[in-house]
C-alpha cells in the first residue's frame, strides 16, 4: 500500500474510533462525533455540538484560553475577565510580591481598573480554528525515506503551511501531530499579550495544604487568580499601553451557584499538556521502575535544602515560593504515577494487551509481513536507549539544576548570539536585565549547598564515561570533597552577586574578561555541554528518531488492527474536551471518598502551626459569623469537588462546565492515585480535582470585599 493511501486509511480509522463509547480519553472538539456527543446526551448534556466548537459563530471554544504558557483559562465577563488556577498566576503574583506588598500572604484584589497589575511576557491565545492537514503535510513523504529524511521534508512543509494560513495581526499557527504522528492538525490563534492581575487569594487560601495536600484529595484548596484582557480601542490584541481597554470578548460564560450532585454531568474543555497512554511495555518499565524514582531520589536532596531555608527565613520562603513549588510539582506527581501503576500491574497489562496484539498479527500473512518483529525492534530500541535516557535525565537534575550554572548557560548563550567571542553591548545589556531579575530571586546559600548534592549525585550515579572533564578535575583537585569545590567556586565566580557580575560585564578590562572567561561556573556549563555534545546528543538523538518511527508504526498499526479499542490523541496542548460525571473513589480496602468538601473541612484542618494550613484570619472570622449568602449550602460552603474527568497537566484553570454550559468549577488538579493517567487510565480511581465555583465566589465577595469582580459576573442561582 502507499504512503498516501495508508495516510488516507488511517485518518478514516482515526475518524471511525473517535466515535467509540468511553468516558475515558481527551477529545478534539471537531471530531467529537454523533456517537459520541449522543453519549454525553444521556449524562446530561442540552448543549448543541455548535455551541461547543463553532468557526461559524461564537461558541464555548472563543470563551477558553491557553494561559501563559502552560495552563487554562476562561472568559468570564463581557469586560474580559479571565478565571485561571493560583498555581497558574504564582509567578506573576510573586513578581508583583515584596516584604512591602506581600501579595503571596496576603491576597491582592484591584478595586478599580487603575489598580490592575501589568505582567510583562504573559499572554493568552483564543483558538480560531482548527482542521486537519493530514494530506498536506504528508504529501512528499515516501516509504523510502529515512527518519532525518522524513522529518526534514515535514519541517518544510509545515513551515510552508504555517506561512500561507498566518493571518495579519497578532496570530500564531501551530500544526501538531496526533496519533503518533499518523495525523497532522493546524491550530490557528488569536494572541494577547497586555494581561493584568485583578484579584488572588492568599496563598493560605489559593495553595492552602501547600506540597502535603498536592495530588491528594480530599482537597481544600481555593485555587484560583483572576486577571483581565486588555485590548486597543478597536478591541484588538496590543502590547501594555495605559490607553488599552478592557477586551471585549467574543463569548463569556455564565457562571452557576446552583452546586453539583453525585453523578452530574461534567465537561473539562482546556489544553492538556502530555500523555503517552499507547507506549509499549518496555517503555512503561522503564520510565516507572528506573527514571521516576532516580528523578524523585534527585528532588527529594533539592527540596530537602530550599524547605530548610525557607522556614527559617521569611524573605527566603517568598524568594523561593515558586521554584519549590514547581520542583516538588513533578517529585510528588511521579511517585503516584509509580504507585498507580504498581498498583494495577500496569507494565503486565501491557504485555498482556501485545500479546493480544501479536496474535492478531499472526493471523493475517500481510500484517506479520509489515509488524511481526514491530514488538522486538521496540523492546531492543528502549534498551539500547536506556543508559542515555538516564544521562538526560540526570543531567537536568543535577548539573543544570545549580541555579548559577543555568544562569552562566545564559550568558553563553548571549556570547553566541553575539556571533563574537565576546557578546555586543546590546546582547550584554538583554542579559544583564535577565540576570538582574534572576538575583531578586536567589539565595547564594542554598545554590551552594545544592551544588554540592547535585554534583556529589551525578559524579555517584553516572557511568565515568559520562563523566565531564570539570567534574572530573574539579573531583580530584579538592580530592572528593564537593564542599570545598563549592566552597572556592562561591567566593570566587563572578557569577556569586549581580554587583560582581555587572562589574565584570561592564568594565571590560583586560582582568575581567579573564575572569570572566576563566569563571568555575562557565567551565563546568561549557564541559558538561561539551560532553551531552560528544558522547550523548547524536546517539540519543538517533535511537530516539527510532523510537518515534516504531511507535508512530506500532500506533498505526494498533489503530488498523484492534477495532475494539477506544483510541483518543495523546495530549499536545491542544484544545481537547473530556466529560465525565461527578463521583467518588475508593482508594484502597475499606476507604471511601466522597466527591465533595466543605469549609468544615478547612477549620478542621487550620493549624497555626504548620504551614500548610495555617487558614488565615479573615477566612475564619467569615465562618464565624456565616455569612455565606447564596453560596451556602447545608450552613457551610462548598469547597472542592471531583469527578471522573480525564484530565493532564495543562488542564490546570480549565473551566468545568455542567451540561447547559455553565461555569460550576476550575479543573486544578488530579488525585495521586490519579496521576497515571498520562500514561495508563483507570476509571476506578482516576479523579480530576476542581475548585468549586462557590468557593471561588465566596472568597472573593464575602470573606474580601471584591464584590466589584462578582458584580461583572453573570451568576445564574
Amino acid at each position: 500500500m502507499s504512503t498516501s493511501k495508508r495516510i488516507l486509511v488511517i485518518v478514516l480509522i482515526v475518524s471511525l474510533l473517535s466515535s467509540a463509547r468511553a468516558d475515558e480519553g481527551m477529545w478534539i472538539p471537531l471530531l467529537l462525533g454523533q456517537t459520541r456527543y449522543q453519549r454525553m446526551q444521556e449524562m446530561g448534556l442540552t448543549l448543541t455540538a455548535e455551541d461547543i466548537y463553532s468557526i461559524n459563530r461564537a461558541s464555548l471554544k472563543d470563551a477558553v484560553v491557553l494561559f501563559g504558557g502552560g495552563c487554562t483559562g476562561v472568559v468570564a465577563s463581557p469586560q474580559g475577565l479571565l478565571l485561571t488556577n493560583h498555581h497558574c498566576g504564582y509567578g506573576q503574583i510573586q513578581s508583583h510580591s515584596s516584604l512591602e506588598h506581600d501579595y503571596l500572604t496576603d491576597g491582592f484584589w484591584a478595586h478599580s481598573f487603575e489598580e490592575e497589575l501589568p505582567n510583562p511576557g504573559l499572554s493568552v491565545a483564543f483558538l480560531q480554528r482548527m482542521e486537519d492537514v493530514t494530506e498536506l503535510v504528508m504529501q512528499n513523504i515516501t516509504p523510502v525515506m529515512n527518519e532525518q529524511q522524513r522529518a526534514d521534508s515535514l519541517r518544510i512543509v509545515i513551515s510552508r503551511i504555517r506561512r500561507a494560513n498566518l493571518p495579519k495581526g497578532s496570530y500564531r499557527v501551530d500544526i501538531k501531530p496526533l496519533y503518533k504522528g499518523n495525523q497532522y492538525f493546524m491550530y490557528v490563534y488569536e494572541v494577547f499579550s497586555d494581561v493584568r492581575l485583578v484579584g488572588a487569594p492568599p496563598s493560605a487560601i489559593g495553595k492552602f495544604g501547600g506540597d502535603t495536600d498536592n495530588w491528594i484529595w480530599p482537597r481544600h484548596t481555593g485555587d484560583f487568580s483572576i486577571f483581565r484582557i486588555y485590548a486597543d480601542k478597536d478591541n484588538q490584541p496590543a502590547n501594555y499601553s495605559p490607553d488599552n481597554v478592557p477586551y471585549r470578548p467574543r463569548q463569556y460564560v455564565p457562571v452557576s451557584v446552583a452546586g453539583v450532585r453525585q453523578d452530574d454531568f461534567t465537561m473539562v474543555y482546556g489544553y492538556p499538556a502530555v500523555t503517552d497512554e499507547y507506549i509499549s511495555s518496555y517503555e512503561l518499565d522503564y520510565l516507572v521502575h528506573r527514571n521516576y524514582p532516580a528523578r524523585v531520589a534527585l528532588r527529594t536532596q533539592r527540596l530537602t535544602i530550599m524547605s530548610g531555608y525557607m522556614q527559617a527565613d521569611r524573605a527566603t520562603r517568598i524568594q523561593y515560593a515558586a521554584k519549590y513549588a514547581s520542583v516538588s510539582n513533578a517529585w510528588k506527581k511521579w511517585q503516584g504515577v509509580i504507585r498507580g501503576v504498581d498498583r494495577v500491574d500496569g507494565v503486565k497489562k501491557k504485555q498482556s494487551y501485545e500479546e493480544d496484539f501479536m496474535r492478531s498479527v499472526q493471523s493475517n500473512p500481510q500484517w506479520t509481513q509489515d509488524y511481526g518483529q514491530l514488538l522486538h525492534q521496540l523492546r531492543r530500541n528502549t534498551e539500547a536507549m536506556e543508559p542515555l535516557s538516564q544521562v538526560s535525565a540526570y543531567y537536568p537534575e543535577t548539573v543544570t539544576a545549580i541555579e548559577l550554572v543555568k544562569l552562566a548557560g545564559q550568558y553563553d548563550a548571549a556570547v553566541s548570539s553575539s556571533g563574537n567571542t565576546e557578546a555586543s553591548g546590546k546582547a550584554i545589556e538583554t542579559f544583564l536585565k535577565t540576570a538582574a531579575a534572576f538575583y531578586k530571586d536567589f539565595s547564594a546559600s542554598i545554590d551552594h549547598d545544592i551544588f554540592v548534592a547535585m554534583m556529589k549525585a551525578y559524579y555517584d550515579r553516572t557511568p565515568s564515561e559520562y563523566h565531564f572533564d570539570e567534574l572530573t578535575a574539579g573531583f580530584r583537585k579538592y580530592r572528593g570533597s564537593f564542599e570545598r569545590w563549592a566552597d572556592e567556586v562561591y567566593a570566587q565566580s563572578v557569577f556569586r552577586s549581580y554587583q560582581t557580575l555587572y562589574e565584570a560585564l561592564t568594565n571590560r578590562t583586560k582582568k575581567n574578561t579573564k575572569r570572566i572567561a576563566a569563571d568555575p561556573f562557565l567551565a563546568i556549563y561549557r564541559s558538561g555541554r561539551q560532553m551531552l555534545g560528544e558522547k550523548v546528543r547524536e546517539p540519543y538523538i538517533y535511537l530516539s528518531q527510532q523510537a518515534d518511527s516504531l511507535s508512530r508504526v506500532y500506533m498505526a498499526a494498533q489503530l488498523l488492527i484492534d477495532r475494539q479499542k477506544t483510541f483518543y490523541p495523546d495530549a499536545n496542548q491542544t484544545l481537547r474536551v473530556a466529560f465525565g460525571r461527578v463521583e467518588g473513589y475508593s482508594s484502597a480496602d475499606a476507604v471511601e471518598y466522597l466527591p465533595y468538601t466543605t469549609l468544615e473541612g478547612i477549620m478542621e484542618k487550620d493549624n497555626p502551626d504548620v504551614y500548610d494550613y495555617k487558614a488565615p484570619q479573615a477566612l475564619k472570622t467569615a465562618y464565624q459569623e456565616k455569612d455565606f449568602g447564596q453560596y451556602a449550602i447545608n450552613n457551610t460552603v462548598p469547597v472542592c469537588f471531583i469527578a471522573s474527568n480525564h484530565t493532564s497537566g495543562g488542564n490546570s484553570g480549565s473551566p468545568v462546565f455542567n451540561g447547559k454550559g455553565e461555569l460550576i468549577g476550575l479543573n486544578f488538579d488530579r488525585n495521586w492515585e490519579g496521576t497515571m493517567s498520562d500514561v495508563l487510565y483507570d476509571p476506578a480511581r482516576c479523579r480530576n480535582i476542581i475548585a468549586d465555583i462557590r468557593y471561588i465566589l465566596f472568597i472573593t465577595e464575602k470573606v474580601y470585599g471584591a464584590k466589584r469582580i462578582v458584580n461583572e459576573l453573570t451568576v445564574i442561582n
